[in-house]
């Protein structure tokens, strides 16, 4: 199920707004997104929320509390603006836009003629984690593709007048409440913890680079979490739909969703966030298109289909990123490499593959040749069976990139432990 609406979405990627040829986006009607005049960094995301209701800044969302059922509607007008209602069939313009995250390279696989570049490299490309997002002057929605340790497809909704997110999981009729703070929790341990807010500080910083061949600005935000940097372009009608993917970034470094870090008419193309332990993650919005029709019930925050529960979701022990052809497809054959001696309660040698233990108590994902192969929670186990004979630098990592151990050469059929006294 979850594949199928995967292929769907990935069938409905926008076009890219750039200067070379590019084939017209297949999800409706789309158009170039056109450019508007910059606003004022004096608008802030309580002003924005008055656009839904006059003199009532957001009200931030319980994940023990449900939500009255969402009928979206676009956002009002000042007095003597153009008309914004909704046509007779529903629809509201917004943009879809399709990002990728990166949390930094990955050392290099060791040298050798039965390692397979090419195959590598096209898996780490595969399991780049892709955001699916739509944003209408109100609300927003991101669609989680491959390389989350989330299930595909699951989706965050969110609209002006709300602080957190609404969480869709794949496979159920019902919804969660990601208050804000808790958004780090959700990607890297798929947990609903809220972590406390800090300080932030956003500085206008002057031009940007050019993006999707659109002009940009560009914000730096400080937290005691991450320091951050924003290029934000402005975009016609687009009114608070990019605020909120503000929001989405802001929730990644632990800062107030209230941060004036974007306004109106502006949606962010590119952030890199670096983390003040270390490591850095980047988003960067590879196509953006204008959307005339979104489908007013795809964009409620939470529809009335769903209903609502507080149970966090499910953590399964481990779970791969990549297939075990993919994984078998790193070497061309085998190689019989002498194992290293065994260290004191390391874990034993398996007949085949690798065999990876979390010892530690976080979510970790292990980078096998540099590319992220599986993550495995807290005390998970799990083989990579498919992996041929011979030698493999692997590496364990938090999935926002935040955290990391050494890289370490293993010698397969062996065995990798995080946080354990023998290993990494």
């Amino acid at each position: 199920m979850a594949t199928a609406l995967a292929t769907a979405l990935v069938g409905c990627r926008p076009a890219a707004v750039d200067t070379v040829d590019a084939a017209p986006s297949p999800q409706a009607r789309a158009e170039p997104a056109p450019l508007a005049t910059p606003p004022s960094m004096a608008a802030t995301a309580t002003a924005a929320a008055a656009r839904l209701e006059v003199g009532s800044a957001p009200e931030p969302l319980r994940g023990d509390q449900p939500v009255a059922p969402d009928t979206p509607r676009e956002a009002v007008r000042e007095p003597g603006a153009r008309d914004a209602s909704r046509d007779a069939k529903g629809e509201q313009s917004g943009y879809a836009l399709e990002a990728v995250l990166h949390t930094g390279d990955a050392p290099p696989p060791p040298k050798g003629p039965e390692v397979n570049a090419a195959a590598i490299e096209a898996a780490k490309r595969r399991a780049e984690p892709r955001i699916a997002i739509e944003l209408s002057p109100t609300r927003a929605r991101l669609v989680l593709l491959d390389g989350f340790v989330v299930p595909q497809t699951t989706e965050l909704r969110a609209r002006v007048d709300r602080y957190g997110h609404v969480l869709l999981w794949p496979g159920e009729d019902t919804y969660r409440i990601v208050e804000a703070g808790a958004m780090r929790a959700l990607l890297g341990e798929r947990r609903l913890d809220v972590a406390p807010l800090s300080l932030a500080t956003a500085v206008s910083a002057g031009d940007g680079a050019r993006r999707l061949d659109v002009h940009t600005r560009r914000v730096e935000v400080s937290t005691r979490a991450a320091n951050a940097t924003l290029e934000l372009a402005t975009l016609r009608d687009a009114g608070d739909g990019g605020v909120l993917l503000c929001r989405w970034l802001l929730d990644l470094m632990n800062a107030p969703p209230s941060t004036p870090a974007c306004t109106t008419d502006e949606v962010p193309l590119h952030a890199e966030l670096r983390w003040t332990t270390l490591g850095a993650l980047s988003f960067d919005v590879t196509a953006l298109a204008r959307r005339p029709d979104l489908a007013p019930q795809e964009m409620a925050v939470p529809p009335a289909s769903r209903a609502f529960v507080a149970s966090p979701p499910p953590v399964p022990a481990a779970e791969l990123l990549l297939t075990r052809s993919e994984l078998a497809a790193f070497r061309t054959a085998p190689v019989d490499v002498p194992a290293a001696e065994a260290r004191d309660a390391q874990p034993p040698r398996p007949e085949a593959g690798l065999a990876l233990t979390n010892s530690s108590d976080e979510l970790r994902v292990v980078w096998v040749d540099g590319a992220p192969a599986a993550w495995l929670a807290p005390g998970g186990r799990l083989t990579l069976s498919s992996l041929v004979r011979g030698r493999y630098l692997v590496q364990w990592r938090t999935f926002l990139g935040d955290s990391w151990e050494r890289p370490e050469t293993v010698v397969v059929p062996g065995a990798s432990e995080v946080g354990g006294r023998g290993g990494s």
